[in-house]
């Protein structure tokens, strides 16, 4: 009895066995052809799967594009390019259904897509754009950064109030959509250009920015991901053309099995031909602020301080204008990108890392793409904090490094000892020896060095948040025995400046100081003599003064001379 019972239930085993295997093997076939068919169709899928921790997480980031990770979830895009290696992975997936894009309106009129309460057409795009360059063609002008590979212009509109002059002024640079499914980024930068156009002579801060910033706007960087199915957008996708997720595609010291598609050749390019001083790259996906390194979780950003300080700004701002559950995410949303998860080839450490830069990544919605009809309430919450980022570049150390003899602008390398690491040094501007270096407040030594001249230290001080300190740094030749004449340094607040105007003056104790205010066409427009400090400062009333940049200089009775800059909004 035993031995016959041990048969029948050997027997039931195995004819389980023989009934369930293929039923679940036909279950995973079936979700593997389900995703292959939505490739095909949609040109890419974006499926789920459970949190896998973060060591495997980082192996399968290396291989895939992981878009997001929300609680214990994570969030991937698969493309045509990338099916075959995420099927042997062998992952326990879900596929997120594709949603009919009835909320992605398109507009009928470039008169209507300007309403910026629907998504343009490519032509209406390109249009937009040449339309803001042509109604302020002295504030604005287009320029191209390359082409898709399908041949789509990558485009960039420059705004200054002396757009057609390589000035002596901070860049910076906004750029979205080089994920071209997340589209929000796209509509909100047209707008931010609009903005700014409209209000560059209004006195207020878009003032302050368009006359005192080299100002740049890419509001599309991936037009082929975003126009994937022709020139109105239906069903965008995360990658380019080729497949390739641009965000992934960046050169990396951790990858170097990365070779950057033709967007990024020409992104590239571009801004190795620019000095930015700030920049920031716009997506979808989450809702935060996400500062460097994405990289690296052991090493933080020798600026990580101040990385963290601008991010809680930005993140502050929104929430002053939004509803409570906007933005809220890991710290009130703000997140070092590493702590989120790893991510290899992204702009924002390229930039950061390779050119000196200073870039984060702002995550707009939630919603990768944010209904049409939300896209005004979107704005309404983040518009200032765009302002508002971009204020940034004034403050911090500014300067010049030039020849001491000659006069000459020199490009140099300026760091802090002890302080930089991991690429975090910057370089003054070859053509106009101009600087900025972006530190939280403290006591900074600068060390400059520049091939051909003695390296020099220069102590700076940055007191609090949002001002600026302006030196000049003189270097001598390699075989000269002479010194170099004193660096001319003053710090002026607040900036931008109001009606009042202060410089700190310590220095001039018991002197009588005569101050000169030049507009940016170099005429004089203001002149004080035997003024007296007061509590170690000096306060100029500049009321009469427009709006706009000026250089002020400050003379002594011993015949020293500092010179420093400022707007005045």
């Amino acid at each position: 009895m035993s031995n016959l019972f041990m048969h029948l239930y050997r027997t039931i085993l195995v004819i389980i066995f023989i009934i369930i295997v293929p039923l679940a093997d036909a279950q995973e076939n079936s979700i593997d052809s389900l995703l292959a068919e939505q490739v095909a169709k949609y040109g890419q899928a974006e499926i789920f799967f459970s949190y896998p921790g973060f060591d495997e997480l980082t192996r399968t980031g290396r291989m895939l594009s992981v878009s997001r990770v929300i609680d214990s979830t994570v969030y991937c895009v698969i493309s045509e390019k990338d099916i075959n290696t995420f099927l042997s992975l062998q992952l326990d997936y879900k596929i997120v259904p594709v949603e009919e894009k009835k909320s992605v309106t398109s507009a009928f009129s470039v008169e209507e897509a300007m309403n910026w309460d629907v998504y343009p057409t490519y032509p209406q795009y390109d249009t937009i754009v040449h339309k803001l360059a042509a109604d302020y063609p002295f504030i604005c002008r287009v320029d191209t950064i390359g082409e898709s590979i399908e041949g789509r212009l990558i485009l960039a509109l420059k705004i200054s109030d002396n757009v057609n002059e390589d000035e002596d002024e901070p860049e910076v640079f906004y750029t979205s959509n080089i994920h071209g499914d997340e589209l929000q980024g796209f509509v909100l930068m047209l707008r931010l250009a609009e903005h700014l156009l409209m209000n560059a002579d209004n006195g207020g801060l878009e003032q302050a920015l368009v006359d005192s910033l080299e100002i740049w706007i890419n509001p599309l960087s991936n037009p082929d991901g975003t126009y994937h199915d022709g020139d109105t957008i239906s069903y965008p996708t995360r990658a380019n053309a080729n497949g390739t997720d641009l965000n992934r595609n960046f050169p990396d010291p951790m990858a170097p099995y990365i070779v950057p598609d033709v967007e990024n050749m020409a992104m590239i390019d571009f801004m190795r031909s620019r000095n930015f001083v700030m920049s920031a790259n716009f997506h979808s996906g989450f809702e935060v602020v996400n500062y460097p390194w994405d990289r690296w979780l052991s090493k933080t950003h020798a600026d990580s301080v101040w990385f963290y300080n601008i991010c809680r700004r930005y993140a502050d701002t929104v929430h002053n204008h939004s509803v409570s559950a906007y933005m809220d995410s890991y710290d009130n949303g703000v997140v070092r990108g590493a702590v989120w998860y790893i991510v290899y080839g992204g702009r924002q450490d390229f930039v950061t890392y390779e050119l000196q830069g200073r870039e984060v990544t702002v995550e707009l919605d939630i919603t990768k793409q944010t209904p049409a009809a939300q896209l005004p309430l979107l704005w309404e919450y983040n518009y200032r904090s765009f302002m508002g980022y971009l204020e940034n570049a004034f403050y911090g150390i500014h300067g010049k490094v030039v020849d001491n003899d000659t006069g000459e602008f020199l490009e140099a390398k300026i760091y802090i000892q002890g302080h930089d690491k991991d690429s975090s040094h910057i370089y003054s501007d070859s053509l106009n020896g101009s600087f900025a270096r972006m530190l939280s407040p403290g006591t900074w030594i600068l060390t400059v060095y520049a091939e051909g001249y003695q390296t020099k230290t220069v102590s700076s001080i940055v007191n609090e948040n949002m001002e600026q300190k302006y030196i000049t740094v003189r270097l001598l030749g390699a075989s000269s025995s002479g010194r170099t004449e004193m660096e001319e340094e003053i710090k002026i607040w607040p900036v931008p400046a109001g009606d009042q105007l202060f410089i700190s003056a310590a220095k001039f104790s018991g002197q009588k100081l005569r101050i000169r205010i030049f507009n940016n066409s170099g005429l004089q427009v203001l002149e004080l003599k035997d003024l007296s400090t007061e509590e170690n400062k000096l306060e100029i009333n500049i009321s009469s003064l427009p709006p706009g940049f000026y250089v002020l200089a400050v003379s002594d009775s011993y015949g020293r001379y500092y010179h420093g800059r400022f707007t005045k909004y």
